[in-house]
């Protein structure tokens, strides 16, 4: 009866590893899209953005406008080029979602004046189709 426990045991833990190592993947591929999101944006890439958008999106920028994503691609599209600097992150899988939360620093030229905004997001990833997808992003601002 010890060796079975211990055998069952060791299998739990074992599972827990590769689940762990699972998670901390997932979460490493959301992460890396989010990098692919703020280089899109700043070179208005509505093509790179539309892959990474769910059809479905619901997206909350720092002026607090509710946006779908074709309105999301046309405003990409036409704003000026926007840096986004994400100064602090950190992504937590909950089975096929990942919420990633962070702070990020906005600069752009808005009507010739050098604009620099500071907010704090949450995006919520999905697992479609073998694919991860943002279906919910909002930013809130913040003071410096």
């Amino acid at each position: 009866m010890r060796i079975l426990l211990s055998v069952m045991i060791l299998i739990g833990l074992g599972v827990g590893c590769v689940q762990a190592q699972t998670r901390k993947e997932e979460e490493s591929k959301v992460l890396a899209l989010e990098f692919v999101w703020g280089s899109a944006a700043h070179l208005r890439d509505t093509k790179a953005l539309s892959s990474i958008f769910d059809d479905s999106l619901v997206y909350v920028p720092i002026d607090g406008r509710l946006m779908t994503k074709a309105q999301v691609l046309a405003d990409t599209a036409a704003a000026s080029p926007v840096d986004i600097i994400v100064q602090s992150f950190a992504a937590r899988s909950h089975g096929n979602v990942v919420i990633v939360t962070g702070v990020l620093q906005l600069r752009s030229v808005e009507q010739g004046k050098r604009m620099i905004r500071y907010g704090r997001f949450l995006d919520t990833w999905v697992l479609k189709n073998d694919q991860w997808v943002c279906v919910v992003s909002m930013t809130t601002s913040v003071r410096k």
